[in-house]
């Protein structure tokens, strides 16, 4: 479809495809996972029949419990792992299950944000930021810098370019993080726990930093996360992985008021509070 960013259909991805990826868990984990699995001799799966349609310049959010597998599907989705089974299209195209690889998904203008920020600490902001355009041999250097400066001004970082990334804050981490996905001008960004590990004036002047790639730039937008509120700051629809798959999107107000189990769950302690809203 011309105005879909993203559809899944009916996708199912099991341990053993995320164990195998370079972003999957903590090694510690995925050592103790991979002997408890090879000991059981079981490969159980993680996503079971997940559907998602995103709209382009749309921004939703997923959230669930922990361990669920929330991540998991934006690392599905950037090519990081495989389906077994189901069909994923990025902007009206289907890749199979044997092409979907971080490089295919990267060459439709998918950009992934990981929530440590993964930036290279030998390297400046400025450098942090370039570090893709120049590997990819995106335009000359000049057209490099002017993206980078773009990237810097939208994400309000450009007065820490020559910093090192053990000098910033999370907060300014994860800014810079963000200002090198858009530098390579993403259609579909994906976010994973944006707002973790930041305090409230940090996670305050993020939230409209992102909402500006919407409106200034229609890019299209997935952010799991725990930090339910962010569905309601930035007007956007709310999923939940539940039972290993995708619910339909609702708005924040929807699940808020709802009386399903998830929202028993999710939003136990903002529904006592929900006079406020």
């Amino acid at each position: 479809m011309l105005d879909e960013a993203l559809r899944l259909e009916d996708v199912y991805l099991s341990t053993s495809e995320l164990s195998g990826t370079p972003f999957s868990v903590p090694r510690a984990v995925n050592y103790f996972e991979n002997i408890k699995a090879s000991q059981n001799n079981e490969d159980r799966p993680l996503i079971a029949g997940a559907n998602l349609t995103l709209k382009l310049g749309e921004t939703i959010c997923i959230g669930g419990p922990s361990g669920k597998g929330k991540s998991a599907i934006l690392r599905l989705i950037a090519g990081l792992a495989r389906p077994l089974k189901g069909h994923i299209y990025y902007f009206g195209e289907y890749i199979p299950a044997e092409r979907l690889t971080a490089l295919e998904v990267a060459k439709r203008q998918v950009g992934y944000v990981l929530q440590n920020a993964a930036l290279i600490s030998n390297l400046r902001v400025i450098d942090n930021i370039a570090l893709p355009l120049r590997y990819h041999r995106v335009g000359t250097e000049a057209e490099i810098q002017k993206k980078v400066n773009m990237a810097m001004d939208l994400m309000r970082v450009r007065n820490f370019a020559t910093m090192f990334p053990h000098q910033l804050s999370v907060g300014m981490q994860k800014r810079v993080a963000i200002a090198r996905s858009w530098a390579m001008d993403p259609k579909l960004l994906l976010m994973d726990e944006p707002t973790a590990g930041l305090d409230n004036y940090n996670r305050r002047n993020l939230l409209p930093l992102i909402d500006n790639m919407r409106t200034m730039f229609k890019t299209s937008i997935i952010i799991v996360t725990h930090d339910l509120m962010i569905a309601k700051e930035l007007d956007c629809n709310l999923v939940f992985l539940n039972d290993k798959k995708l619910t339909e999107p609702h708005s924040f107000d929807y699940w808020l008021h709802s009386d399903n189990e998830i929202s028993k769950d999710q939003f136990r302690d903002l529904q006592a509070n929900s006079n406020y809203f």
